[in-house]
This record gives C-alpha cells, structure tokens and sequence, in this order.
C-alpha cells in the first residue's frame, strides 16, 4: 500500500499532467492552424480503449511511456488540412509547441513551489575538511570557513553551495566567506576567496588510509549552525559497514531551518531562472560524469517510466510532498528538452526535416523516406525502453535506491 502511495499514484499523476499539457500544445496549435487531429492518445499503442468526439478519438494505450497527437498527413501533404500541406512556419510552432508548454509549465511549477511556505534550511555552510593539494587548498580554504554567497548569490545552507558550485563547473567561482581572527581576537573577517571547480573528481587516500572521491572543489561541507541529534542505530550500522576504518558518531548537526516562501513578482522570474539553471545542472552532470563524475566513477545514470516512479515515491519519503512541484518542474523541463532534440520520432527529429525542407529551398524529403526515419526512431526508443526498464526493475529487486 505505501508503494502505491507513495511512488505509483503521484508518478501517474505527475505523468498525466506532464503528457496532457505537452500534447495541449500540439493539439491547441494544430487545431489553430486548421489542421485535422485524428487521435489524442495516452501512452503508446497497442489500444486499451478509446472515444471518439468530432474528428478525434481520444484514446488510452498500454505502454505508459509517453503520449502522442496523431495529425492528418504529417508527412504526406496531398490533403489540404494535412500537417504537411501547411506553411513552413505553421509546421514548426506545431511541432514545437509541445516544448514550449513544458517550458511553461516548468517555470509555473517551479515559481509556484516558491511561493508556497516551505521549510528552509538556515544554518549557513561550513568547510568541515579540505583535501591536500584540491583546487580549495591552492586557493587558501580552511577548515572552519563559513560561505555566506558564491558568485554574488547568498547561500543558506550547505546544500546550496553544493547547487551553486555543480552550477559552475569548469568555472572559477568566487566564494564570500567569514573566517575566525587570527588567535580568536578581534571577532571574524569576511574575504573573497577565488577557487576552481573542477570536472573530474580525482581520488585520494585520507589519513585513515580509506580511498575517497574528491568534490569538484576539494572540500567537506555541513551546516555552520544547527542543533545536535542522535544518529539511528540502523543508519550508524550501514555507516559502518561502508567506512570500516571509521569511528562513527552518534550524534549530528542539523542545520537551523525557517519558514520561507516568496511573493509571486519574485517567485516565477525565479522559476525562470532555476528552469534554466536545470538544464545547465543536466549538461554539467553529463559532461563532469564522462570526465570522471563529481560523485562517481564516470558514466551516467539512465532512468525510465520504473525508475521514475521509484525515484517519486523516494523524493516524497525523503522530502515530503511539496517537494514533488520541484520534481515535476524539473522532469517537464527535462521533456522539453528531450523532445526539441534532433532524433527521429520526437517532435526534434520532425522539426530537422522542415529545416532541410528551408535548406533545400522548397523541395520536400520524399514522405516514405521521412515516415521511414520515424519509424527506425520509434522501434529504437521502444528497445532502449525495454531495456531500461529491466535494470530498474532489476535495481528495484536488488533493494538499490536511487538517490539514496
């Protein structure tokens, strides 16, 4: 029963709104645009069931992987309310549509999620350890730093810092920090401190002798202030497990937390900005991986319609409900970029084939060759599907989470 709670229903939930608003987009302009709509589907064929209104049947598939609006001749232009027999220009606001309503819908949840109140951590981020010869160590970090802002931007806790720091990734960022006077006299001074954030994370051997991964930075961090609570018996013990060599303690700092939430004028222009900043996080993730990974040994963890669904339920195990606006702004940022990507069968792939359409002044790609591209580009994405799904059906089975 938690299983359904917690991660199946939210995941469809969060998948009907994702679906329905991206292909509102196509099915709005298309109808705009005087173009026939055959079928408005959720999930992929084969059919379950389906009902027709005017010229659409809206239908309900078994293969939860998506959805789809099918237009009268999206290659074939021999009928005059086909897709193909529109202008250039009309073709590519109805195959981009969908994206942009993703856009959309990105920034709306992710301002909406701002502006309701929500706990914030506020204990500032601390410089717990910094490893010998690490970018940190070059630039003068010390233990016992405390980070107020990070490239003119304020940081409440460490987890911030952490966001900020990944956001800037094969950059050198400025870190405003308060260190303690020399001999503990004449209270703290704040200073700028310039450092590099690295893409790879090379290993190093602590002064326990256990192998460790370095940040992109070369520094520990935690919460400056906070209150000291016991650490479960359980957690200590798979602590334990992993760091053998280590003494694990038995209490930790959490960080001191607040209610916050920001008026609307401010809270979606800041939505805008973190829709944006997704896709660069998306883009350093994939590249800092391939170089080494920030927390890992390279390659990129891919995830499907299973994976999702666990990663759901844990994100509402680990951060409560609200947090699912985030996750959900953050998965239909993801979409829109997925399906703008120049790849046969998605709403990209389709928009490259008008482009060499301008390119080639006129002269159409023969509808059987486009209609033939597609088709290789959806059996491809239903095999890699199939596959992706086993392996988190397969992780699922081993009791693997995903981010924890």
């Amino acid at each position: 029963m938690d299983v359904i709670l917690h991660s199946v229903l939210p995941f469809l939930a969060m998948l009907v709104v994702l679906i329905v608003v991206h292909e509102l987009g196509h099915y709005v302009t298309a109808k705009l645009a005087g173009v026939k709509v055959l079928e408005f589907g959720f999930g992929y064929p084969p059919k379950l069931f389906g009902v027709k209104r005017g010229e659409t049947e809206y239908t309900v598939n078994a293969l939860p992987l998506g959805g789809f609006v099918r237009l009268l001749g999206e290659e074939d232009p021999t009928d005059p309310r086909s897709l193909a027999a529109k202008p250039r220009w009309v073709r590519l606001v109805v195959l981009g549509s969908g994206a942009v309503m993703n856009l959309v819908l990105a920034i709306f949840l992710f301002g909406l999620a701002l502006s309701i109140p929500r706990e914030v951590d506020v204990g500032l981020a601390q410089i717990s350890d910094v490893v010998p010869g690490s970018p940190a160590e070059r630039a003068g970090l010390q233990p016992g730093d405390i980070v107020y802002a990070i490239n003119g931007r304020e940081v409440q806790n460490a987890q911030e810092l952490g966001y900020h720091i990944r956001l800037n990734l094969g950059e050198t960022v400025t870190l405003r920090i308060r260190r303690a006077a020399e001999g503990g006299a004449g209270g703290a001074e704040f200073t700028d401190v310039r450092v590099y954030a690295r893409w790879s994370a090379p290993k190093y051997i602590d002064d326990e002798g256990t192998e460790r991964v370095q940040g992109p930075t070369g520094i520990t961090i935690g919460p400056a202030y906070g209150s000291l609570v016991p650490i479960p018996p359980e957690e200590r013990e798979r602590l334990q497990k992993e760091f053998p060599n280590e003494t694990i303690p038995t209490v930790r700092k959490v960080s001191f937390s607040e209610t916050q939430w920001s008026p609307p004028w401010e809270a979606f222009p800041e939505g805008a900005r973190r829709a944006w900043e997704s896709v660069i996080l998306a883009r350093n993730e994939i590249v800092s991986r391939f170089q080494g990974g920030v927390g890992g040994g390279g390659g990129a963890q891919v995830t499907g319609p299973v994976g999702i669904a666990q990663l759901t339920g844990e994100v509402v195990e680990e951060a409560g409900w609200k947090s699912l606006m985030d996750f959900a702004a953050l998965i239909s940022m993801n979409l829109a970029v997925l399906n703008i990507l120049p790849l046969p069968m998605l709403d990209g792939g389709r928009v490259v084939f008008v482009l060499l359409e301008y390119a080639r002044r006129g002269k159409r790609i023969a509808p059987q060759k486009e209609a033939m591209v597609h088709f290789v580009g959806l059996v491809a994405m239903l095999a890699l599907a199939v596959v992706i799904t086993y392996f988190d059906v397969l992780r699922i089975f081993n009791g693997d989470g995903i981010i924890r």
